[in-house]
């Protein structure tokens, strides 16, 4: 019999909702960015606390070194994305370029580290699904700056269900890899 432990259950939890504010403090980003608001010190700060997150989960897993760069990994995907919000805001199109050949270059790193250390982590799957996150959200910025709300809006929910989907794939290849942490003893 399948089942689900108390423990898979807290962990798919905690990464959706890590990959969840992912997504929801990256939108709050682009919108402060654009909008020039006021809470975009604030906000930045917030969305840089993510990845830190994000590194802890797979620190207790496989040590501080994994964590180390899942958090550094992580954390340059959110800054190479800021910094492409403000050249794609100001038009500056060799700067989008450069940019976005550095954040698809980070995501090739992301989906290869990880790769790396599970090998329930497949390197062309995470590539694939890194790819989409950021296609997804070079969009959202587009639709935003075009003043396509409704389309922007349409865009975000495809961006969540992609994140909550990224989020099960990293939890499933921990569970896999670590299953003796995750039975259900009788159930």
């Amino acid at each position: 019999m399948n089942c689900i432990s108390i423990k898979q259950l807290n962990l798919s939890n905690e990464m959706r909702m890590l990959w969840e504010q992912h997504v929801y403090w990256t939108r709050l980003l682009i919108i402060s960015i654009l909008n020039n608001l006021k809470d975009l010190k604030e906000t930045e700060k917030r969305l840089l606390r993510n990845p830190v997150d994000i590194g802890r989960i797979y620190g207790r897993f496989y040590g501080p070194a994994v964590q180390r760069e899942v958090t550094k990994l992580i954390t340059e995907h959110l800054e190479i994305g800021g910094q492409l919000i403000i050249a794609s805001k100001n038009n500056s199109k060799e700067e989008i370029g450069r940019l976005n050949t550095l954040w698809y270059q980070n995501a090739d790193k992301i989906a290869r580290y990880f790769a790396s250390f599970n090998p329930y982590y497949n390197e062309e799957e995470l590539r694939r699904m890194l790819y989409t996150h950021l296609d997804l959200t070079k969009n959202e910025v587009s639709l935003r700056l075009q003043g396509k709300y409704a389309e922007d809006v349409a865009n975000f929910d495809r961006i969540e269900m992609e994140a909550l989907e990224m989020a099960d794939y990293f939890t499933m290849g921990i569970v896999y890899q670590f299953a003796y942490v995750f039975t259900c003893y009788g159930y």
